[in-house]
């Protein structure tokens, strides 16, 4: 047999080989494919939760974006109404800071011309009258830092402020034509010496000789060794119609620093003054606006070396210059408002005041409450997102056991998937349970939203609108015909005390229900503590005068009946401010100040008063103001005194007490009358500062001389309302007896008789409590405030002080006579003093001694006058 060909048989291997291999990669490839496409392909949960969760995140993020604008809406609203109220405290603030500078050199002006001061070439005369009026009248002008006057032929004369006292700058022969600035305030030591100072060439100088007028000047530097920026108040000094000469009061720039950064309503904003090329004047923050070394030289606003001023620089110089206008800036991360507002006057300033003020203090809680509900609504957002997911996996279950069980079976695990091991298909409730938790939060973010309006748009007592809920509904386009009045309630604060707060609380309560019910066509606000506002705006036509009083009265009917709280019937006045003519929406602002002017005058007249507001009440509210800040600074600055006046035994003139009498003595206005500071006073807590003050003064003037006046002296002082009823009041008594040494039955304290009408159990506990100390207690005024018996049966006090009404008219009325007659033989009968006020004649005192009357105090008897006056009587 022939051999085989062993290359007949190895021919097909190399084929098989390729073919398997190919197949092989064949199968690879397929499965890297399937792979790839199942790795791209998402599962059945994915499928349905990543849509859920989009859209979700898509709604939760929808409503804190319309809730973050409403936020920020409301935010614009309040910081133009608080920018706005700031720039206007600051405009007013510095328009009597510096009123005050230009009435002086008025009056300067005038006494040098009048009284014939100047002498060409002899300044003493000047020196001495600036020096004495500086010293004397305006040494507590701290903005005045230089009193100079400049003559016509050269000659000048200067008073500068200095630590402790004052320095004299002057130029006359006697200084051989130089400006000699000497150490104290005349001539003597020289601490520096200008040759060849001419005044009549000085900024502060030209423009009043020129024109003729006051005025203010340009902004300088004074030709001194200090060099210091300063603007002047500056008049010219006529003489039979010639010029004399230019007086001048300087106002350093550093002085208008310190003046804003005194502005009380700041916080941790800035202020600050520029000209209208935006030059700085003044600012609130620390250093000088031309800084160290500056002499001088005063930068632009984007030039300066504050950070935050060169950030706002470019906003304020585009402002418009007539009119005020706010903005928003970014700086360092923090959020700024800001508000330009123009301040000028005819007498050659034109300036701008810019305002910036950081949102944090605008906004107070606002912000941190905003990012709680942020918080919250987050919060929930993930707890549904987990629930969500919970239930598409339930959901999904059943599915992907299934699957699972099919792949098993493939694979030909029989055993692993026996009958009945994959569960049936559950029904849907988990996509019930989804809705139904997606709903929940949805209302409970409404809630919310809601929850954060209602704070700033409804009082949450009474339900009423706040103020600024009572602003936002001035949303008309047109001035309507409306009508706002301004309820104040008369004595809240003593009910308050007494009752309780929460008797308080439904009191007010009660109020608002039937301001309500009486009123339902008026818009009711609760603007204050007390103080309610009514608001008609859909009028036919505006009501005059006698319309408004007779609406203000119809008001004022609503409180004759008593109002429920919880089991007590309590009646409670009010008196009311009343505005009314045609309203812009814009300006319901005005209007509620304007009410609040006139509820203020109301509340003066008395209780359950109405007064209509007229233009003038807003000149008396601005010295009302001043009258209390300056009555603030009266005690620091000890103008205030305890007169006395003494309480005499009718038969024979016996001093048996003193009244102590609390005066004012103003630098520049002399002795003020009781009667116009102590109302200001009861209006605030002063009255409590100055009531303290006199019973410690009095006491230690009594004690200090008790040993030379007659045995049973007694000293009286007057308590008001508001010491009565401090918690501490007894403490406050005690101190004064002990650090005086006063005995206390030396004492008696005089309550007026209008406070026991509103007496309760409270204030009968009260002045037990203080008899318990040993003092008296003497009822003031007795017969003017409705007087009866039952009270005075039941409280306790020592004597009674008959009105002066009743005695002024005794010998000509019987029915004051009847009336005196009467209190005396009820005082009798009581078994305490009874003491006639007002004695002024002889006559009057010899009726009184016929009815029966044995103490009396009046003028008859000598007026209130300081302790040293006074003698010892027999």
């Amino acid at each position: 047999m022939p051999a085989p060909q062993p290359q007949a048989t190895a021919l097909p291997e190399p084929k098989r080989l390729r073919g398997s291999l190919e197949a092989g990669l064949a199968a690879q490839g397929l499965k890297k494919e399937q792979g790839l496409a199942g790795a791209l392909r998402p599962s059945l949960r994915t499928a349905i939760a990543v849509p859920f969760v989009l859209l979700f995140a898509a709604t939760v993020l929808l409503q804190a974006l319309t809730q973050q604008r409403h936020i920020d809406q409301l935010v614009l609203k309040e910081s133009e109404r608080q920018l706005a109220s700031l720039a206007a405290n600051t405009r007013n603030r510095l328009a009597l800071f510096l009123g005050e500078p230009f009435r002086i050199q008025l009056s300067l002006a005038d006494a040098i011309a009048r009284h014939d001061l100047y002498h060409p070439g002899d300044m003493r005369e000047i020196w001495r009258y600036l020096r004495g009026v500086y010293g004397d009248l305006y040494a507590d002008e701290s903005q005045i830092s230089v009193l100079s006057f400049g003559s016509q032929q050269g000659d000048y004369a200067g008073l500068r402020r200095e630590t402790g006292g004052y320095t004299l700058m002057l130029k006359d022969r006697s200084t051989q034509g130089a400006l000699r600035i000497f150490a104290g305030d005349s001539p003597g030591e020289v601490t520096a010496e200008f040759p060849g100072y001419d005044p009549r060439v000085r900024p502060w100088y030209a423009p009043a000789a020129q024109s003729l007028k006051p005025s203010w000047s340009a902004i300088y530097v004074n030709r001194d060794e200090r060099a210091e920026v300063t603007i002047s108040a500056i008049a010219p000094v006529l003489q039979e119609k010639s010029l004399l000469g230019v007086i001048a009061a300087d106002v350093k720039l550093t002085g208008l620093n310190r003046f804003l950064r005194d502005e009380p309503m700041r916080g941790r904003g800035m202020v600050f003054i520029t000209e209208l090329d935006g030059r700085l004047v003044a600012h609130s923050e620390p250093g000088g606006v031309t800084g160290e070394g500056g002499r001088g030289e005063r930068p632009l606003m984007r030039e300066s070396a504050i950070a935050l001023m060169r950030s706002a620089a470019p906003i304020v110089d585009a402002a418009p210059t007539e009119s005020g206008s706010g903005f928003i800036l970014e700086h360092l991360g923090e959020r700024y408002f800001g508000r330009v507002s123009p301040y000028s006057d005819t007498r050659g300033l034109d300036w701008r005041i810019v305002v910036l003020v950081p949102e944090a203090d605008l906004l107070g809680e606002i912000r941190s409450a905003q990012g709680r509900s942020m918080l919250l609504i987050a919060g929930i957002a993930l707890l549904a997102i987990a629930l969500g997911l919970w239930g598409i996996g339930r959901v999904t279950r059943p599915i992907l056991d299934t699957a699972a069980a099919a792949n098993r079976l493939a694979r030909g695990r029989w055993q692993d998937s026996p009958p009945g091991s994959i569960a049936e298909a559950a029904t849907l409730r988990e996509t019930a349970l989804l809705v139904r938790a997606f709903n929940e939060m949805a209302e409970r973010l409404q809630q919310s939203f809601g929850r954060m309006r209602d704070q700033l748009v409804y009082d949450e007592l009474t339900r009423a609108l706040t103020r600024r809920g009572l602003l936002e509904q001035a949303d008309w386009i047109q001035p309507r015909a409306a009508v706002l009045v301004l309820v104040g309630l008369d004595g809240f604060r003593a009910i308050n005390n007494s009752l309780g707060h929460a008797t308080g609380d439904r009191l007010l309560q009660g109020i608002a229900a039937r301001l309500r019910e009486q009123l339902p066509g008026m818009r009711l606000a609760r603007v204050g503590g007390d103080e309610f506002a009514l608001l008609q705006p859909d009028l036919l036509a505006p009501l005059d005068e006698a319309g408004l009083a007779r609406l203000g009265a119809d008001v004022m009917a609503l409180f004759d009946e008593p109002f429920g709280s919880g089991e007590d019937d309590i009646l409670v006045k009010a008196s009311a401010g009343v505005v009314g003519g045609r309203l812009p929406a814009s300006g319901l602002v005005d209007w509620l100040r304007h009410a609040s002017v006139a509820l203020g005058e109301a509340k003066q007249l008395g209780r359950g008063q109405v007064v209509v507001f007229e233009p003038a009440m807003m000149e008396r509210s601005t010295q009302h103001a001043r009258l209390s800040m300056e009555l603030r600074q009266a005690l620091e600055r000890g103008e205030l005194r305890v007169h006395y006046q003494p309480l005499v035994a009718l038969d024979d003139g016996r001093l048996l007490g003193m009244e102590a009498l609390l005066r004012w003595q103003h630098p520049e206005r002399g002795w003020i009358p009781p009667g116009s500071f102590i109302p200001v006073a009861e209006e605030s807590d002063l009255i409590l500062t100055l009531g303290d003050w006199v019973l410690g003064q009095a006491t230690r003037d009594i004690a200090q001389r008790l040993h030379s006046l007659p045995p049973g002296f007694g000293l009286h002082v007057n308590v008001s309302v508001r010491q009565l009823i401090q918690s501490d009041f007894a403490l406050t008594l005690q101190q004064a007896l002990r650090d005086s040494g006063l005995p206390a039955s030396r004492l008696t304290l005089e309550i007026t008789e209008s406070l026991l009408l509103v007496q309760d159990a409270a204030t009968e506990s009260r002045l037990r409590q203080l008899r318990q100390l040993g003092v008296k207690i003497a009822i003031d005024d007795f017969g003017t405030g409705y007087s009866s018996l039952a009270y005075l049966q039941r409280l306790p006090f020592d004597c009674l002080k008959i009105d002066q009404s009743f005695v002024r008219n005794l010998s000509k009325s019987a029915q004051d006579a009847a009336i005196v007659t009467a209190v005396l033989r009820m005082a009798e009968g009581l078994g305490v003093e009874a003491v006639a006020e007002g004695v002024e004649t002889e006559a009057e005192a010899a009726r009184l001694r016929d009815l029966g009357c044995t103490r009396a105090q009046g003028y008859l008897y000598g007026k209130p006058q300081e302790i040293d006056a006074w003698q010892a009587r027999p």
